[in-house]
């Protein structure tokens, strides 16, 4: 954080104090993050949900604190581990600030050491006060240098532990966004991921294609050869998922058996010949039970294909995307739809 940013949140903390002691609200945890982002205004439908609140003659209390926290900001495990991490940090800051504040005092002491030892000699001195002198002035310089080892030493040790906190910040951060079954992103990983990239398509003027997929006859898998099983499949797909997809597309488990794939700088016929590559190779993969080598056939998948439209929202982007989806289950499954096929004229599937 630079000196500008350091000295707008200090405004902004100063601000979130101001308007919590203004409503008699508590200064606990969950009320102040809520009032620094509200007087920051970093997170507009935090705001506007607030003024709404305001306008209604509603309280925000400490639980609708936690509430709004939840709604807008989300990853409870995450914020654990941030506010551990940031206590962690203030602990090494700490240590920092009291060898240096401790090391400044031995300068001061080195530096009266040396006057002392210079003002007791004289003209009239002899060689042994001269070497009771040198002696005091290097006992206190010895001093100084295993103070400012020490201090070396303590930086080197916090610069390392710094890197630590910052290595399980980015992991927390990471798990709170991954679905920990199959591995790809999660629901929340993919709602921010298709709000970023519908912004930046709206502002350079690019394509934006979203897939929605659904495995085939899941739930009729599942009940015939058990969950265990089920969670394979799920594993299986999202794996062919991740390897089809292009480089810069975002693969996510949209929910359930759902996935979704937003691809960026895509044209609507580059993501209809991606999905039916990953489609075949869903296909291609014959399930055997490791137990007992049974084969459990073949699993195929669905897809629906939509194209952003100017000014559209995320939610009628996946609205149309579901559509499509709705088609090709409906034309017979294992197939993909997009927007430019007629009604009733499904894509040609696999055999």
């Amino acid at each position: 954080m630079n000196g500008e940013e350091i000295e707008f949140a200090a405004e902004w903390s100063a601000a979130a104090l101001r308007l919590m002691a203004d409503s008699g609200i508590p200064p606990s945890p969950e009320n102040y993050t809520i009032w620094f982002h509200y007087a920051s205004g970093r997170t507009p439908d935090l705001n506007k949900e607030i003024d709404a609140r305001i306008a209604r003659h509603e309280p925000v209390d400490t639980e609708t604190a936690i509430a709004l926290h939840e709604q807008f900001m989300g990853d409870g495990n995450l914020t654990d581990v941030t506010i551990s991490t940031g206590a962690k940090l203030n602990t090494e800051v700490d240590r920092i600030l009291k060898i240096i504040e401790e090391t400044a005092g031995n300068s001061s002491t080195f530096g009266q050491s040396v006057r002392a030892a210079s003002e007791a000699l004289t003209n009239h001195s002899t060689p042994n006060d001269v070497a009771h002198a040198v002696e005091a002035i290097i006992a206190a310089s010895r001093k100084m240098e295993e103070r400012s080892a020490e201090l070396e030493e303590t930086l080197h040790a916090t610069k390392s532990e710094l890197n630590d906190l910052q290595q399980n910040l980015e992991k927390a951060h990471s798990e709170a966004r991954t679905d920990g079954l199959t591995g790809v992103n999660n629901r929340k990983a993919f709602d921010e991921a298709l709000a970023r990239e519908m912004a930046a398509a709206s502002a350079d003027g690019k394509a934006l294609c979203l897939v929605i997929g659904d495995i085939d006859h899941f739930k009729k898998f599942n009940d015939t050869f058990g969950h265990r099983t089920g969670d394979q499949v799920l594993k299986l797909v999202a794996n062919c998922l991740k390897s089809g997809a292009l480089q810069h597309h975002f693969v996510a488990r949209y929910g359930g058996e759902e996935f979704a794939v937003v691809m960026p700088a895509t044209e609507i016929e580059m993501a209809e010949t991606v999905a039916n590559k990953i489609r075949e190779t869903v296909q291609a993969r014959e399930l055997v039970k490791r137990s007992t080598g049974e084969t459990l056939g073949r699993v195929t998948m669905s897809m629906g294909i939509a194209l952003l439209r100017p000014g559209e929202t995320g939610a009628g982007l996946i609205e149309r995307a579901d559509g499509c989806l709705y088609a090709a289950k409906h034309a017979g499954r294992n197939c993909v739809i997009t927007e430019m096929h007629e009604p009733g004229v499904p894509q040609a599937k696999a055999s």
